[in-house]
């Protein structure tokens, strides 16, 4: 596996795994509001940069949960899937609650893009790999 850093923040990383053809975006921690949304979109014109169909969102290490799922739903998800991304894996904290958040907003942007979600980054790579 070998990944390169694209961008380092407080609240997350965003990487380039070259072996899976895929950016690899890791929140560290929990943001809401504009600070979410600018993280959102740093994403967004990675992915727009990025020759990849491939997105790996680690959510494992926030264990605040947000209300927010209307802005990433209506506005963002439609945009990162017009960049080009097709697949995504999710990996959220091993909790109740955010695999219901998680599960909730893969069932609201179904159909748009092949979705998965686990509470393993080991999974989700594996599943990755074989988009």
């Amino acid at each position: 596996m070998s990944c390169e850093v694209i961008a380092e923040q407080r609240l997350y990383t965003l990487e380039w795994d070259d072996g899976l053809d895929a950016i690899v975006y890791t929140w560290d921690e929990f943001a809401a509001g504009e600070t979410f949304r600018d993280g959102a979109n740093d994403l967004l014109e990675v992915s727009r940069e990025r020759d990849t169909s491939k997105l790996i969102v680690d959510t494992s290490g926030i264990r605040a949960r947000g209300d927010d799922q209307v802005w990433p739903e209506n506005e963002w998800v439609p945009k990162i899937i017009d960049a080009g991304i097709e697949h995504s894996a999710t990996v959220h904290a091993d909790s109740t609650v955010a695999k219901t958040d998680i599960e909730s907003f893969i069932d609201d942007v179904d159909g748009l893009h092949t979705a998965m979600m686990t509470d393993s980054i080991r999974e989700a790579r594996e599943w990755t790999a074989e988009q």
